[in-house]
């Protein structure tokens, strides 16, 4: 007989289980019944998922990713053994190993498919994640979030009464979801707004638990260097042994971590009430969150019949203690949190009342580009972030960096705050009178800072904060991850790379993308006036986005180490370069991008697409790219 499968590809660990005429179970993927999340690149090409990835990843720690679910809408491509992937990729390489796992254990492949994601996930998330399935070659799968999955399996576990009310409580390895539902006596019906917190989970747990061992260990962890290949050894160890720790202390009072540094290794014992002081703001932001969801749908705490924990973080004792004590409610868990969405998930895929899934067209989960590569005749597969979602997630009142009127002179020339004169012959035009090539004249396309106010916003993204994207304010300042911006003069942007992980600063449009055909004829180029106060220590890319899949990127390592520091200069990139990797000018939404996994402080002044720039003696070519 058929049967339905439920997947829950978690951020940390992916969890599945199948209902069919004998009922709902788990399915083991391995061992620990879950697998983890991870995907390695082995020599050959391929890729290797779950256990078997976890237990490679110490011998090449370049060849694993871990945590590429909170990277789905990242607009740079996630680099694993030298290869560049889309997060959907990776994220379907897992669910292509899981569904041929779970088809040998049961003998035939399921009937239909549920996947599950975030409820605080847009449409912009959710289009890429509906990519998933395509890309690992499945038909009829069904997309839900992941607390109507939980909520569907609770129902299941203990039949609710008529009319009966619970919270759903689902804080996983990445994110936190809430919601509330109410019974009837043919299942149950979600209120309100389901409420979600991106990048809170337990990778963020094993984040403060490694700067607290780097706090104990007076930033011995942070001034490792990122260029020595023992330092990403180290800091793996060391992520790996703050998880085990997370974990120990939901059952022993304290723990000790053993921290492998170049000279010595260290022993530091960490309490659980160490522990939980470093959560404990993070929780009350989940308690927030729950109260704003039960003010949505207008139901009273006291009218609770109770809250449903569910995901893995959710075992951590100091959780059910705070929703205890601040709801007064009884705290009720599924027989193991990891496994209520899946289960759920299953219920769905079995149940008659899951609408016909849309047919997916199958198609191999391929790589895309490696950064700072040439593809040939196909575009980039990585994903490009859709400035209207970024600025939703940071607040819609937040103005693009800048935004006053430069002086005119500086307006004029473009020129970063005390830069000499360009006496190019490009730089010799004023906006609204360069030559075009075949004739006629068009403005140059201001970049930044930009003629319309609204149209290009400054941004910065990070790995370490999961590329969801923050606005640089109209105060000339943003901090994100591994990268933060400044104000310099009047008009430019200081921005700095610390190098602990990948990290971009990029200006985009507010309403997606727009045709710049006119400003990408033959001669034109890309021209950024910049001083370089210290030179890149890794690869570093000028790219330009065209709206998903269309990319092109450059590597322009050498032409920055190049320069001079403290000297400002001006760069200029035909943006023929561009569209021989892939540019679309129809539809460009980031006209520029700086990328970089290393170390690199620079200040950007004026930025703009210059109409016969490209023929200045002073222009790079595109030979000299990689």
């Amino acid at each position: 007989m058929g049967y339905g499968l439920g997947v829950d590809l978690g951020t940390t660990f992916t969890a599945a289980a199948v209902s069919g005429d004998s009922g709902t179970r788990v399915v083991p993927l391995g061992p620990d019944v879950v697998v983890p999340s991870v995907v390695f690149a082995t020599a050959g090409g391929g890729l290797l998922t779950g256990s078997g990835a976890a237990a490679l990843a110490p011998t090449d720690p370049l060849r694993v990713s871990r945590g590429h679910k909170r990277r789905l809408g990242d607009p740079t491509p996630v680099v694993v053994g030298g290869a560049a992937y889309s997060p959907e990729a990776l994220l379907a390489a897992q669910l292509r190993d899981v569904v041929a796992d779970v088809t040998s254990l049961e003998g035939a492949p399921p009937d239909a498919v549920v996947l599950t994601c975030p409820a605080i996930w847009g449409p912009y998330r959710r289009e890429h994640f509906d990519e998933v399935p395509r890309l690992a070659g499945l038909d009829n799968v069904h997309i839900i979030t992941e607390p109507e999955a939980a909520a569907t399996h609770y129902s299941t576990e203990r039949r609710l009464g008529n009319g009966e009310l619970v919270a759903v409580y689902d804080l996983g390895g990445g994110t936190f979801d809430t919601t509330i539902l109410r019974a009837h006596h043919n299942g149950t019906e979600i209120l309100g707004t389901p409420e979600g917190i991106e990048r809170m989970g337990g990778i963020d747990f094993d984040e403060a638990l490694l700067t607290h061992l780097d706090t104990r260990l007076d930033g011995a962890l942070t001034t490792l260097d990122p260029t020595d290949p023992t330092t990403t050894t180290t800091l793996t160890t060391t992520r790996t042994a703050c998880i085990k720790a997370k974990e120990d202390l939901s059952l022993e009072p304290d723990v000790t971590i053993h921290i492998p540094l170049p000279h010595t290794t260290h022993h530091i014992t960490i309490t659980r009430t160490e522990f939980n002081d470093m959560i404990r703001p993070s929780l009350v932001q989940t308690i927030e969150a729950l109260h704003r969801t039960l003010a949505s749908a207008g139901v009273a705490p006291q009218s609770l019949a109770g809250v449903l924990l569910a995901g893995g973080s959710s075992r951590i004792p100091l959780v059910s203690q705070m929703v205890s004590d601040t709801f007064g409610k009884p705290v009720r868990v599924s027989l193991h949190p990891k496994f209520t969405v899946a289960l759920g998930a299953a219920t769905t895929a079995r149940s008659a009342s899951v609408p016909p899934a849309r047919r997916v067209r199958s198609g191999p989960v391929t790589a895309a580009p490696a950064a700072g590569g040439r593809p040939a005749a196909r575009k980039s597969r990585w994903l490009v972030l859709l400035a209207a979602v970024a600025v939703a997630a940071v607040g819609t009142t937040a103005a693009l960096a800048f935004t006053g009127a430069p002086p005119e002179e500086v307006r004029a020339t473009g020129a970063v705050p005390g830069a000499a004169p360009d006496t190019s012959a490009s730089a010799a035009r004023t906006t609204g009178d360069a030559a075009v090539a075949g004739g006629g004249s068009t403005p140059d396309l201001d970049v930044h800072p930009s003629d319309d106010a609204g149209a290009y916003r400054g941004m910065l993204g990070s790995a370490e904060d999961g590329w969801a994207g923050t606005v640089i304010g109209d105060d000339g300042r943003a901090a994100y991850g591994a990268i933060s911006a400044a104000p310099e003069g009047a008009t430019g942007v200081r921005v700095t790379w610390t190098g602990t992980s990948n990290a971009q600063v990029y200006f985009q449009h507010g309403n997606g993308g727009s045709d710049v055909t006119a400003h990408a004829g033959p001669g034109s180029a890309l021209v950024i006036d910049l001083v370089v106060h210290q030179r890149p220590t890794a690869p570093t890319v000028f790219a330009v986005h065209c709206v998903y899949p269309c990319a092109a990127e450059l590597d322009v390592t050498s032409v920055l180490r190049g320069l001079p520091v403290g000297a400002p200069r001006t760069v200029k990139i035909p943006i023929k370069c561009f569209t021989d990797v892939g540019l679309d000018p129809r539809q460009v939404n980031t006209p520029f991008l700086v990328g970089t996994a290393g170390r690199f402080d620079a200040t950007f002044g004026h930025v703009r697409w210059a109409a016969a720039a490209a023929g200045d003696p002073d222009a790079t070519g595109c030979g000299a790219l990689g």
